[in-house]
């Protein structure tokens, strides 16, 4: 029985510091959260670049029309 539990153990302590787990002091009590990457990534970076220069060039294409420029 002794064996069970300490490989129980050592098995939560791996499952928990895998999981990227963070407590927050709220002012109900503590709450855990799970983190989450957000990695911004070289193809993701293109593309959002991309997009910016289209609307930069939609809207320079609008205000020539009205005569803005």
């Amino acid at each position: 029985m002794r064996a069970f539990s300490i490989v129980g153990l050592l098995f939560a302590a791996v499952v928990l510091a895998a999981i990227p787990v963070s407590p927050q002091v709220t002012p109900r009590g503590v709450e855990l959260s799970v983190d989450q990457a957000q990695a911004y990534t070289y193809r993701r970076a293109r593309v959002t670049a991309r997009r910016v220069d289209r609307r930069v060039y939609r809207h320079t294409r609008r205000a020539v029309r009205r005569g803005v420029y």
